[in-house]
């Protein structure tokens, strides 16, 4: 299967729209007043690492919408909303120490939003237009520290069931995705209650135990959690001195993160989520994981298949049979002849991991940030992320079912463990000493050493609009690691996306590996049902 491209956008031929002066609801934000009401803040350690030239990322947030963006009703949201947040009125400014801060400025709304010049309504209206906008957008030039490291840009008259988009770019060292996806829906209301906000998923509490069972179940708890820590830790180590994923088609290398990017959506269901991880006893990131490695073993088998077939033989993705009472589809079709799983063997024998980042504080509640914006005291803020390598169980597996099991096996060990609070205040000690470079070049051997990074930042759980306006899609994913390919969930109003960023060089058609990913999980609900029908 080909990836469908139109030429790559141009993004020089993006051009602001300037409205003349900046808003009155804006004259709270004037330099003497900003800077009396909030004093300077040092930049993270995060956000340090992530301004350094091999590590400079971006955060991306696609919202689609029902009806087309008014500009004025927009600018004014815009400005009741996230403008308000410190972080999104602020500049990164050196102070007498040497040390990097975030300064209070004034904003100029309309330098902020963008919207594309020079194409025509035929070209809004192309099928991958808004994917190929994004993918350039991704490797944009740096934006300048001159002013907030934020803009967004609106595009009118898509095609699809959005009839506009807006593309929030955010550089990452203004906060982890996880705070500012709250940050946004805090600036969201619900469609069918316009003055409440969304609610997002939230974890399930525990039943309390008996005190004796309580002890024992604490000091089991304490030693898991020490042994896995040890582990977890020498696994690191490993990875940033000498152990590296094996060379796939998919493995990246040093300078990836500024290549030509490619992106494709994929929409699965997130109730036949619900329904594989409740059969299994898991969680929404063990079946999101057991996709990811399904979708990579038939895209690296299809790719080793490719290779030993070089004339161009017909070739099919293969047939249906039954393996122990599970449907799936085994092989390849050449000539044909049946060819089962010839390269298992050489998939088995793969390294390949994923980096995961994670986010060592809770995030502000929606309530919290709604009344922050409205006035209210700014929380603390930032990035406090650390790290994890997760192991994608990717040999075959004949029952489908298993590689959930193996991903809940080795998230089970990571939540057990203080990897990445370790991770985390070790790189913020280290770059206390050192400064940045020293601690970025570690997270980038890191990086480079595995193959691809995942995440999962859940959305609202009802529909909500924006300035209004209904908000159809969200998708969100990260740019600028030196990774060949990311993979993101996004969870939104019962729906889920997958959203894959790939280097255009390397993965050119992320639509096969997205469409192995979906079959993959239906796949999966087939098994649970018969496991179902088996024990009735």
């Amino acid at each position: 299967m080909e990836s469908e491209e139109v030429s790559s956008l141009k993004l020089p031929r993006i051009a602001t729209k300037r409205g003349g002066a900046v808003s009155p609801s804006l004259a709270n934000f004037s330099g003497g007043s900003l800077a009396a009401a909030e004093p300077e803040e040092p930049v993270s350690p995060c956000g340090q690492m992530f301004c350094q030239p091999n590590m400079n990322c971006y955060i991306l947030c696609t919202l689609g919408f029902k009806n087309p963006i008014n500009l004025p009703e927009f600018r004014k949201t815009m400005e009741e909303s996230l403008v308000k947040h410190k972080r999104f009125h602020s500049v990164m400014k050196k102070n007498a120490k040497g040390t990097d801060v975030w300064v209070p400025t004034e904003v100029d709304i309309d330098a902020h939003i963008f919207e594309p010049s020079g194409f025509s309504k035929e070209d809004f209206a192309a099928p991958h237009f808004v994917k190929n906008y994004i993918a350039d957008l991704a490797t944009a030039p740096s934006m300048s520290f001159s002013r907030p490291l934020w803009e967004c840009h609106v595009l009118n008259g898509t095609s699809g069931h959005a009839a506009a988009h807006m593309v929030l770019l955010m550089h990452h060292s203004l906060g982890d995705g996880t705070s500012l996806m709250s940050l946004l829906l805090a600036s969201t209301r619900r469609v069918e209650h316009p003055d409440m906000l969304p609610s997002i998923p939230s974890k399930r509490k525990k039943q309390t135990a008996a005190l004796h069972t309580f002890l024992l179940s604490s000091l089991w708890k304490n030693f898991l959690i020490a042994w896995n820590t040890m582990i977890g830790l020498a696994y690191l180590f490993a990875t940033v001195l000498w152990l590296k994923d094996s060379d796939t088609k998919i493995k990246g290398h040093a300078g990836e993160g500024m290549a030509q990017k490619s992106v494709m959506f994929a929409s699965i269901s997130l109730d036949d989520m619900h329904l594989v991880k409740e059969a299994l006893n898991g969680t929404i990131n063990d079946v999101f994981m057991g996709i990811v490695g399904a979708g990579l073993h038939r895209y690296l088998e299809s790719h080793y298949n490719a290779l030993e077939n070089p004339a161009g033989e017909p070739e099919s993705r293969g047939e249906k049979r039954k393996v122990e009472g599970v449907t799936q589809i085994h092989g390849t079709v050449q000539n044909g002849v049946v060819n089962h799983r010839k390269n298992t063997s050489k998939l088995n024998c793969l390294r390949i991991r994923a980096t995961v980042l994670i986010n060592n504080r809770p995030s502000p509640g929606l309530q919290e940030l709604a009344s922050m914006m409205d006035g209210g005291s700014q929380s603390p803020w930032g990035n406090r992320l650390g790290s994890l390598i997760f192991p994608i169980p990717l040999k075959y597996y004949s029952d489908p079912l298993d590689r959930i099991r193996a991903a809940k096996k080795t998230s089970d060990r990571m939540k057990a463990s203080l990897e990445g609070a370790f991770t985390y205040y070790s790189g913020a000690f280290l770059m206390s000493i050192t400064g940045p470079v020293l601690p970025t070049r570690i997270v980038e051997q890191l990086t480079l050493r595995t193959t691809l990074a995942v995440s999962n930042v859940p959305g609202p759980m009802e529909p909500v609009m924006f300035g209004g306006n209904p908000i159809v899609d969200i998708y969100a994913f990260t740019t600028g690691a030196p990774q060949s390919l990311s993979v993101f969930f996004q969870s939104y109003a019962g729906k889920a996306s997958l959203v894959a960023l790939t280097s255009r060089d390397l993965i050119p058609d992320p639509d096969t590996l997205c469409h192995y990913m979906v079959d993959a999980l239906q796949e999966m609900k087939r098994a649970v049902l018969l496991l179902r029908q088996d024990s009735k």
